[in-house]
């Protein structure tokens, strides 16, 4: 709570208090007064434990948020590790073969990391063009009919429904026209 907040609170506190004891014929009792006060402390304090809660909430929001990604770097430090292994063998042995063999299996393992995170790639060649899962780049005549997909630039992935990153493609616009059509 800021100290505006604060400030505007305890005026408002204060103005009821002062109304209270410069107009007596106002309350009809003690109780009256002292229920009025009681109200005034439990809405006060529960105005204060919302905060606190707002306050927790975004600081549990916080760590939850930093474990995920904890974990994430967690899933991928193999990878990173084998990579590391096979540059440090290619560097001591200078067997290249034995190096992309390596490598290839690391690429084995990090597509089997993202298929266990549901990652998933968006289909593109010889598709038809839909804007909520590709990006067009380019716009070429071609065989295909009109708006199918001719070539993948760079690959979109999917994860649960939702579109990671589109595919970037190049998009029919149909037959070339011959002469006759063109007139």
């Amino acid at each position: 709570m800021s100290a505006k907040e604060k400030k505007t609170k305890r005026e408002k506190q204060e103005e009821i208090e002062v109304s209270v004891e410069l107009h007596p014929e106002k309350t009809e009792s003690p109780e009256v007064e002292n229920e009025l006060r009681s109200t005034i402390d439990r809405l006060q304090r529960l105005q204060a434990e919302f905060e606190n809660y707002k306050k927790r909430a975004l600081r549990d929001a916080s760590v939850y948020e930093q474990r995920v990604s904890d974990q994430l770097i967690f899933d991928f430090l193999p990878l990173y590790d084998n990579l590391q292994r096979a540059f440090q063998s290619l560097s001591s042995n200078q067997d290249v073969e034995t190096f992309v063999a390596g490598i290839e299996q690391i690429f084995a393992q990090f597509q089997q990391v993202l298929e266990t995170k549901g990652v998933a790639p968006i289909g593109t060649e010889g598709q038809p063009f839909d804007p909520a899962l590709h990006e067009a780049m380019l716009s070429v005549p071609s065989k295909l009919e009109k708006n199918m997909i001719v070539e993948e630039f760079m690959p979109g992935y999917m994860r649960d429904e939702r579109v990671l990153r589109p595919s970037k493609v190049s998009v029919s616009q149909g037959p070339p026209l011959s002469e006759e059509e063109a007139k």
